[in-house]
């Protein structure tokens, strides 16, 4: 939700739910697995420039202040071009990295590892 003030704008992203905030800080050249969750649907708020964003089949370039929503059980992956890239990640639904579920994974952890339900 944008509410326009006199100054400027508010960006509301979680307006009375339930929710976990994050900031995510991807090293220059390094990425996260392709995973997804079972519990939970995924904001990104994108702060630096110079990332690729998948989600599903889909590659993003994107630019400061683009947003993205994932819903549970979509894949998607953050990966650095080049230097530290930071998104404001936003959880709605119930959060625990027992529900991350990777279907691949650069630095060697199992597939589909997390939550059993």
């Amino acid at each position: 939700m944008i509410i326009k003030k006199p100054w400027g704008e508010i960006r509301a992203y979680a307006l009375n739910q339930t929710c976990t905030v994050k900031l995510l800080e991807v090293e220059p050249n390094q990425e996260t697995s392709t995973h997804y969750h079972h519990l939970r649907d995924d904001m990104w708020v994108i702060l630096d420039e110079g990332l690729e964003v998948r989600i599903g089949d889909r590659v993003y370039y994107p630019h400061e202040r683009d947003e993205f929503v994932i819903p549970a059980e979509q894949t998607h992956q953050i990966r650095s071009l080049g230097g530290k890239g930071r998104v404001l990640e936003i959880n709605f639904g119930f959060t625990t990295e027992d529900d991350v579920m990777r279907v691949s994974d650069r630095y060697g952890r199992e597939m589909e590892e997390g939550l059993e339900i």
